[in-house]
């Protein structure tokens, strides 16, 4: 039995060495890969309109031989040249000689891109550092909260709709009572004679506003919302009915103005042609006479003629 045991010992120590060989291979893996990740990953930075900014690689500066910061595809500073005549931010950035960071004043929304950071050690190079710059318009107006509530008479107590309005890209947080909720609209069940006080919160990565109210859920509260709709409605269909009665004695009145100017012009035109009737001279001439006829408007005792003939005759 002994003998047994002492031909156990190599294979547990065999074993182990096994075990601790694998633990630093993982080890040594997880160490090389946090390294590729923090030297050439993606970060982000985040800021407002009019900030200044410092970009930097996180890389180590010694026995730098070649350093570039590019945004997009076009070369902004250099090792060499300092900051290109060709850069969107010659007139507000700045690169440092001793740390390759990038300083960049006066940010718009424009700014907001990918700035890359290449460079070389002893003539080689290493894995290149982006950042991505996000810049943004700071929240400026309170959110307006509106609230719709509704009362349930079954189980007493009040549907709420609320809606929390502002400008801009921004994320929402509710407070109603003890519980927080996320987005543009939300609907709560409070109870009858009851109040909750609600918040509304809007924020970007830069800035946050908020918005209070507190709202009540009581029956008299119910009938009074309904007595102020109802009457709001009858305004509105008082308004209505009056503006439609306004526009309708409009059309009238056009209506007889265009008949009575037609009628005037029709009268006026009978009258003209009347008298030019009326007034017509005939004349004719004959061998050795000349006789005139003239039509002269008769009077009552003229004859059913109307008219008075007189004859002339010459020598």
């Amino acid at each position: 039995m002994r003998r047994g045991n002492r031909g156990c010992v190599p294979v547990m120590a065999a074993g182990r060495r096994y075990r601790s060989f694998v633990h630093n291979i993982v080890l040594l893996l997880w160490v090389c890969l946090h390294y590729v990740k923090a030297s050439s990953g993606k970060h982000v930075i985040h800021t407002k309109v009019g900030d200044t900014v410092v970009l930097s690689s996180g890389l180590p500066t010694e026995g730098v031989t070649a350093a570039t910061w590019r945004y997009g595809r076009t070369t902004v500073a250099g090792k060499d040249v300092g900051v290109s005549k060709e850069s969107p931010f010659k007139d507000r950035s700045e690169l440092n000689p001793e740390d390759f960071t990038l300083t960049v004043t006066k940010l718009t929304l424009q700014d907001s891109g990918d700035f890359t950071f290449v460079s070389e050690v002893n003539d080689e190079q290493r894995p290149s550092v982006t950042i991505t710059l996000q810049v943004h318009e700071p929240i400026t107006k309170q959110p307006v909260i509106k609230i719709n509530s509704t009362r349930i008479s079954s189980n007493e107590s009040c549907k709420v709709l609320l809606e929390c309005n502002t400008t801009g890209e921004v994320s929402y947080k509710w407070t109603v009572g003890k519980q927080t909720l996320t987005g543009p609209r939300q609907q709560y069940i409070i109870r009858q004679d009851g109040e909750t006080n609600v918040t509304c919160t809007v924020s970007n990565h830069v800035s946050e506003k908020s918005a209070f109210q507190t709202v009540k859920c009581s029956k008299d509260h119910s009938l009074r919302k309904e007595t102020e709709c109802s009457s709001s409605s009858l305004v509105m269909f008082i308004a209505g009915l009056f503006t439609g009665i306004l526009i309708t004695l409009l059309l009238l009145f056009l209506l007889y103005c265009i008949k009575r100017l037609c009628h005037k012009r029709l009268t006026l035109s009978e009258t003209i042609n009347q008298e030019e009737n009326q007034q017509h001279v005939y004349s004719a001439l004959s061998h050795g006479d000349r006789c005139i006829y003239e039509t002269v408007r008769g009077s009552e005792d003229a004859g059913p003629a109307g008219s008075q003939i007189q004859c002339i005759k010459s020598d």
